[in-house]
């Protein structure tokens, strides 16, 4: 997930307690806002815009897995394949492979923009499979007579929990090939929505494992402002419009509310199966003042779930960091500054060889 994609702000300097209190009230405001004003446009485009009625049966719903025949596995993995939903970017460091990383994006994120995080992990000797969840990057149904940038809003007009599961999971299996064959360790590296669907994959499926974590913000706990979506679940293809920077948009006309659906059925999901299973090594990126992840609340998971191998790494921006960006954006080093960058990715080399992280 990440909801500072829906809901950024032209914020300033986003490091104050000050700044933070103020921005949190627009958090309320700009989504309901920004639904009604999406309202007019959305009913246009479903009478006389988008897709045909018969075109719109053509986006296939992934198979879920659990009941699903190996054929048709195989089919949706390659399929998968070549609509480039996973990639993977080996290392090229001499020596030894270090292990296998499954890399996750947040909610309306370009997946390329977590290459910054993708290369220190490569730089370590660890090779990364970027997963694209259905309407990001180029992981969409085509549809002849519409665009790109069309056909993947149709997409994640579309999404479901099981699905960004399925594809999660199969993705898993990949890397499971190929870290078995190695015999290396099994790493999560994940953002915000990445967060969780990674870790509700761990929680409950008894055949996944990782060795390490390492998570920025994730969003297993949610500030109680945002389940106002919750309001509008039953308009899942209704799309709230986006202030971020265009720059780091998988769709920049916005989100639409079947994300939100998603992401809060897969919050219930995690809340249900996150046991002690997942109290592995797991470094846990977080600002102070995110305005959606309470940092708090998560202290308090990881004292109640007693994951003592859990660690928070506290994410203080520098003054380099640019000012279109929420706290809750720290994926890289214009986010969050290049020296506190530099420190979060050392941390994270640490981390993975067993030194202190912080």
């Amino acid at each position: 997930m990440d909801l500072s994609y829906l809901l950024y702000g032209s914020s300033g300097e986003c490091q104050t307690v000050l700044k933070a209190n103020v921005m949190r009230p627009k958090l309320i405001v700009v989504p309901i806002v920004g639904l009604f004003l999406s309202l007019v446009p959305i009913s246009l485009e479903e009478s006389s815009g988008g897709l045909k009625p018969e075109e719109k049966r053509q986006f296939s719903s992934l198979p879920d897995t659990t009941a699903s025949s190996q054929t048709a596995v195989d089919d949706f993995i390659k399929n998968q394949s070549e609509d480039h939903s996973m990639q993977w970017f080996y290392s090229d460091t001499r020596g030894e492979l270090k292990g296998v990383a499954l890399v996750i994006h947040g909610l309306n994120l370009r997946p390329d923009r977590m290459r910054p995080i993708i290369s220190k992990l490569n730089e370590s000797g660890i090779d990364v499979l970027g997963l694209s969840l259905r309407g990001h990057g180029d992981n969409y149904s085509r549809s002849k007579g519409i665009d790109a940038d069309q056909a993947r809003l149709e997409s994640f007009k579309n999404v479901s929990y099981q699905a960004w599961m399925n594809e999660a999971y199969l993705a898993y299996l990949q890397l499971k090939e190929r870290g078995t064959q190695k015999k290396v360790p099994f790493f999560l590296t994940a953002f915000s929505l990445g967060g969780l669907i990674g870790l509700e994959l761990f929680a409950s499926h008894p055949d996944v494992r990782f060795d390490k974590q390492i998570l920025f913000a994730p969003a297993i706990r949610l500030h109680a402002t945002i389940y106002l979506e919750r309001l509008f679940s039953p308009f899942p293809r209704l799309v709230i419009p986006s202030m971020a920077p265009e720059t780091y948009l998988a769709n920049t006309k916005g989100t639409p509310i079947a994300a939100y659906n998603a992401l809060f059925d897969g919050l219930d999901q995690f809340n249900q199966n996150a046991g002690h299973r997942l109290n592995v090594p797991t470094l846990v990126f977080i600002d102070e003042q995110d305005e959606f992840i309470p940092v708090k609340k998560l202290q308090q998971l990881l004292e109640e779930k007693k994951w003592n191998q859990w660690q928070l790494y506290i994410v203080k921006k520098d003054n380099t960091a640019r000012k279109d960006s929420f706290n809750h954006h720290i994926t890289d080093a214009a986010s969050t500054g290049k020296t506190v960058w530099k420190k979060m990715m050392k941390a994270v080399v640490d981390h993975l060889q067993n030194h202190k992280s912080q």
